[in-house]
């Protein structure tokens, strides 16, 4: 018996000197290691993004700036692994179980806040909060988001914002950026994101084993980015939207002696305010499939014939060569044949012509004449010269160069010579020459400044002062002649821009249509997609001018009576700007809308019989 207490005691022994051991090995040779471990379940550090630079026009009106949003996330250690708890997370935030596990594989580490849903309203707060208690991790975060509070105005210009995209985040350049955060991917968003980003901050929490944050242990506050102000007039900017109204087409306005962009319209637009706190699914299909393309930016990326509104540069460069003078005359009847017929938009011609009325009406013949005298090479130095054929490098992606055809550009594209005909196509703006509309509009520009080539831009600097990238070395004689002429297409008679004269500033300049198909099917008749296109080139007042203004509308017609009269409400807003409320003409509104409906309807019955 007492040998059986004896083994029992030592077995007793043994299994409390194991237990000890154990217990010293955890403690002491493991214990830092499990009190990390414990460390990393009970903190957690949280990013803080960083609020973003408020975005101002020329005027300091806010374009953009920073609002409060709600977003719902839920941490990747609590992603629930059973598809039934997914799915009634799901159904909260309106995913599935699979984008749930989708968007959880994006990252590795077990302890980072997983987005579910952005930018949600209160009543998706007050659901989300009634069910924290049965879903673990899953939280409601107070963050900034974006407002752009014009809506799709200015949108190509400003762009918008996106989550990193893994090149992105592989850069140094984003090497501080949190992975779920929001930078520029568009526009003047993305253009000087590294100004408007700022720089994020973080917070580490103390959380209970639900994953509720019980204190917050530390927090290192983000940094917030600068504010730009933009060379946009939001007032123009406007204008031009609403002018183009459910066309396809753009409007570029420059400031002629700075190359500040005014106003930088295309239409059809888009709302970037889709793209705050991520785009729907089918909202971003929707956009890429749209046979429209609101995303195309038609200012800077479309290239086309630029029609007539080339002639003033076809004029300048042969007045500058001496193949013509402000004297010379040509004879229009309608067509002229030069190894087949050429003819004037003008059926039974314009008669005898001089180069101001050659501009003034628009005569192709005129310049078909012209062009049978100039070499295509010289014609291609002077519109080269004026900004043609290359970027204008604005601060936005995709702008395309054009072509500015020449002997050299024909041999090495087409491998074959260039003919004295093709000349003729290029003088009055067809043929092979296409251009965007920005660089018409910053050919008008320097047309009108004494030649000063200045590089279109968005970013106001005060503390850079603008100079010009080139001068075009021509008679400043020729280039009054041809402001004249510009003046006269607007304000003679005659004239093809009569649409674009105004009572309260002069304004000068040209229209072009531009061929989509010819020869004897082109007509008024045709289908939409086959109609010309409409150009308007314009600068204003006469005198030192304040405005140079491009208008394109896609299949709009004749030039005179569609891009005409845009460019006229352009140019006539920017420089007689409405006047803003007064503090009393907004209480006596606000008067007005607060008003009993019954007296309202009385009073306005009464103000009907003055």
């Amino acid at each position: 018996m007492d040998k059986k207490i004896t083994v029992a005691f030592y077995i007793v022994i043994s299994i409390f000197s194991i237990f000890v051991l154990r217990l010293w090995y955890l403690q002491v040779i493991k214990g830092g290691e499990y009190k990390k471990l414990d460390e990393r379940n009970r903190l957690r550090v949280v990013d803080i993004p960083a609020p973003r630079g408020v975005i101002y026009d020329r005027n300091d009106n806010i374009l953009v700036r920073n609002v409060l949003s709600f977003d719902i996330s839920i941490v990747k250690e609590n992603i629930p692994k059973d598809d039934g708890t997914l799915s009634e997370i799901g159904k909260l935030v309106g995913l599935t179980p699979e984008d749930i596990k989708r968007r959880g594989r994006a990252t590795e580490n077990p302890f980072e806040a997983i987005k579910l849903k952005q930018d949600v309203s209160f009543e998706e707060v007050a659901k989300i909060e009634a069910r924290k208690i049965d879903f673990p991790g899953l939280q409601v975060d107070v963050t900034i988001a974006r407002g752009y509070l014009y809506g799709q105005t200015a949108s190509h210009v400003l762009g918008y914002l996106g989550n990193p995209t893994p090149k992105q985040l592989a850069s140094s350049e984003y090497r501080n950026v949190p992975r779920q955060s929001f930078v520029g991917q568009f526009g003047i968003e993305k253009s000087y994101d590294n100004i408007l980003r700022g720089v994020a901050g973080k917070k580490i929490v103390e959380v209970d084993a639900l994953g509720n944050i019980m204190k917050f242990v530390r927090i290192q506050k983000p940094s917030k980015g600068n504010d730009i102000r933009l060379t946009i007039d939001v007032n123009a900017q406007m204008e031009a939207e609403s002018s183009l109204e459910d066309k396809a087409g753009a409007v570029v306005a420059i400031k002629p002696d700075t190359g500040e962009i005014l106003a930088l319209a295309s239409a059809p637009s888009f709302n970037p305010n889709l793209f705050v706190g991520g785009i729907k699914q089918s909202d971003w299909q929707d956009l890429i499939k749209d046979p429209n393309k609101p995303l195309m930016n038609r200012a800077i990326q479309n290239q086309y014939p630029p029609g007539s509104t080339f002639k003033p540069i076809t004029a300048l460069a042969a007045l500058e060569t001496g193949i013509i003078s402000e004297d010379t005359s040509f004879f229009c009847g309608g067509s002229i044949y030069f190894g087949r017929t050429y003819r004037c938009w003008k059926d039974g011609g314009h008669g005898g012509v001089q180069t101001h009325r050659a501009i003034v009406e628009s005569c192709d013949v005129f310049f078909y004449e012209v062009g049978k005298r100039i070499n295509i090479d010289t014609l291609a130095e002077y519109a080269s010269a004026f900004g043609l054929g290359r970027r204008t490098g604005i601060e936005l992606d995709g702008e395309a160069a054009g072509i500015v055809p020449s002997t050299r550009w024909k041999l090495k594209t087409k491998k074959e010579k260039w003919y004295q005909g093709e000349t003729l196509s290029t003088a009055i703006g067809q043929g092979f020459l296409s251009v965007t509309p920005i660089q018409m509009a910053r050919l008008m520009a320097t047309l009108v400044n004494g030649g000063k080539l200045y590089k279109p831009h968005l970013l106001i600097d005060e503390d850079e002062e603008t100079e010009p990238e080139s001068t075009v070395d021509v008679n400043p004689e020729n280039t009054e002649f041809i402001k004249r002429a510009l003046l006269g297409v607007v304000y003679e008679g005659g004239g093809t821009g009569g649409k674009a004269r105004s009572d309260i500033v002069s304004i000068g300049g040209k229209t072009g249509t531009a061929q989509v198909i010819g020869g004897a099917v082109k007509g008024k008749y045709l289908p939409e997609e086959y109609q010309d296109h409409a150009w308007f080139v314009a600068f204003a007042p006469q005198n030192n001018p304040e405005i140079a203004v491009s208008v394109f509308v896609e299949h709009g017609g004749h030039g005179g009576s569609v891009a005409a009269p845009i460019a006229k409400r352009v140019i006539e807003t920017y420089l007689n700007p409405p006047k803003p409320e007064s503090e009393k003409e907004k209480q006596e509104k606000g008067d007005q809308e607060n008003q009993n409906p019954e007296e309202l309807k009385q009073e306005n019955q009464e103000n009907a019989g003055d």
